[in-house]
């Protein structure tokens, strides 16, 4: 009956919905026993959805370090749990969280002789990582139906306090691929089949494990996902004027109305160009105001977009950052900060249309090539996210943000010797610049990526220790 269903969601196009993080009380599974296993349920075949829960402890105090143990999984399924591991670690990696290496913790695992709590809290103790990671492949099959495949990959993570054996938080995903559909005629049934076929190659299958990774990381509260966040200070600035603000915005808002409607928007068009009103708040205000006055500016529209991406607020940012993109189409910055919110809120094939727009208009402005870079790498999409950051490094060759996420690209293209080039690059530019949170999360993108072994013998070594020098002075 499930293929059925599959194959009529199919018709109806709705099989590309974007990803939902469902968050669970930790009652919720008492309280409702019918609903708490969704892999069975038709939203749940045709709907990304990731389901989670966290505990008070996590929510009130941040990971500071994290250990991937190994996934269990069936004999079938054991390949897929390696890979789905590493996965995790690597998406675990650009986070900037202190990880425990892998082979350190296999080492350690293997030297225990054993698979129990008492265990996991020895090799806890062993590594200096009280919070582990532990779970189950749920998932990892891959069917055909003719004109109709899928490629899945599932699992079941929790992250838990080795000492105590508290579950700190706990996740569980299914990432679906899926290929061809329900034919229409003969040439579409022809297509379908063949859709349905390349579906089921090899690159999908690692596609679909990124994804099921990577959207478990965005699950875990207070992880900032890097390869989604571009650098702050490098969002569009208008003209600066030298000034102190004298009162509040409400103050401000309050003075002018006394004045012609056409007057105060002039007013509050030359407020929001200034940089008297650092805070969002105060620009929300402001920008609403002008809004409310006068629904063709954009750039009402704009700064309203801007000040609530900075408050954590994507949704109420979109609505803004779409009218502002239809008063003025040709405008790059607005193209660009819709694409940005598109990112934040995880859905990175929507933002690529805006992205393109921006790289066009602007003549390819390395900070709109990173941000499509990023969408390319969100989506699976590698070759097209190296090209984009290819092109930022050949203006700017010492960018660490494309130099870490480039890597990544090139890695899941398959060319591991550009992508060791490029993170061996991104530690030595840490390293000179005295910083090594930098240099650190290239290097733990080396390792979680397994690319190490492509580096000459020692330099590793050699790096971490010119590292550790850094952190201690």
């Amino acid at each position: 009956m499930k293929p059925l269903l599959l194959l009529i969601a199919c018709m109806f196009g709705i099989t590309g919905c974007a990803t939902r993080y469902v968050e669970r009380s930790a009652d919720y599974a008492e309280r409702n026993p019918e609903t708490v296993k969704t892999t069975d349920t038709i939203m749940e075949a045709i709907n990304d959805v990731v389901v989670f829960e966290s505990s008070p402890e996590l929510k009130a105090t941040p990971l500071s370090c994290l250990a991937v143990f190994p996934l269990t999984a069936r004999k079938e399924d054991l390949r897929s749990a390696e890979s789905i591991r590493s996965a995790l670690h690597a998406h675990l990696a650009p986070t900037g969280i202190r990880l425990a290496a892998l082979q350190q913790i296999d080492a350690a695992i293997k030297a225990t002789d054993g698979s129990g709590e008492d265990s996991a809290a020895t090799v806890a103790r062993s590594i200096g990582c009280d919070t582990i990671m532990q779970g189950e492949v749920t998932d990892g099959a891959a069917r055909f139906y003719g004109v109709y495949s899928e490629v899945r990959a599932g699992a079941t993570v929790r992250i838990i306090q080795a000492s105590t054996g508290a579950v700190l938080w706990q996740g569980s995903h299914t990432a679906v691929l899926r290929g061809g559909g329900v034919p229409f005629g003969m040439v579409s049934l022809a297509m379908n089949v063949v859709f349905a076929g390349l579906n089921l190659m090899g690159e999908q299958g690692i596609r679909v494990i990124h994804d099921l990774a990577r959207r478990l990381v965005l699950a875990i509260p207070d992880l900032a996902y890097q390869a989604e966040m571009l650098p702050v200070a490098e969002l569009p600035v208008l003209a600066k004027v030298e000034s102190v603000h004298p009162q509040t915005a409400y103050g401000l808002l309050a003075s002018l109305e006394s004045l012609p409607a056409d007057q105060i928007a002039q007013r509050l068009i030359e407020e929001l160009k200034s940089n008297r009103w650092s805070r969002p708040h105060d620009r929300v205000l402001l920008s609403e105001a002008l809004i409310r006055i006068d629904d063709k500016q954009p750039l009402g529209y704009y700064e309203a977009a801007l000040a609530r991406l900075q408050l954590s607020e994507p949704g109420a940012a979109l609505a803004s950052a779409q009218r502002a993109v239809v008063l003025e189409p040709a405008n790059a910055d607005s193209q660009f900060l819709l694409g940005r919110i598109h990112l934040v809120a995880n859905q990175p094939k929507e933002a690529t249309e805006p992205l393109l727009k921006a790289v066009a208009l602007d003549g390819g402005k390395g900070i709109h090539l990173s941000a499509l870079g990023t969408a390319y790498n969100q989506m699976g999409d590698y070759p097209r996210a190296a090209a984009s950051f290819a092109k930022v490094l050949a203006r700017d060759g010492v960018n660490s943000y494309a130099l870490l996420h480039g890597a990544i690209a090139q890695a899941g293209t398959g060319a591991n010797e550009e992508a060791v080039r490029m993170l061996r690059r991104g530690v030595i530019l840490g390293i000179a610049r005295e910083d090594p949170a930098t240099a650190t999360r290239a290097l733990n993108i080396l390792r979680a990526m397994d690319l190490a072994k492509l580096m000459p013998a020692g330099e590793l070594d050699v790096l971490e220790s010119k590292i550790k020098a850094l952190q201690v002075s």
